[in-house]
């Protein structure tokens, strides 16, 4: 965790805001998803931050998401 980067999934996490019966509601229940990926679990994933860990070597998943996501996109439009 190298910061100030390893800061922006908590930024992203509880500045998401959104309204319950009037109510300022902070965390899961908004719009925003964290995926984290990393070999092992982090503070994120500890503190509740992340939505999603994706257990193993970065330089491993990232293209295959990448790939998923392309596939994804080609069958939206």
């Amino acid at each position: 965790m190298v910061y100030p980067f390893a800061n922006l999934p908590r930024m992203a996490r509880f500045r998401a805001r959104r309204s319950v019966l009037g109510f300022d509601v902070v965390g899961h229940g908004t719009s925003v998803k964290i995926i984290e990926v990393n070999a092992d679990p982090t503070p994120l994933t500890h503190e509740g931050v992340s939505d999603y860990l994706i257990q193993g070597k970065t330089g491993e998943i990232l293209p295959g998401l990448v790939e998923e996501a392309k596939k994804a996109q080609k069958h939206q439009t």
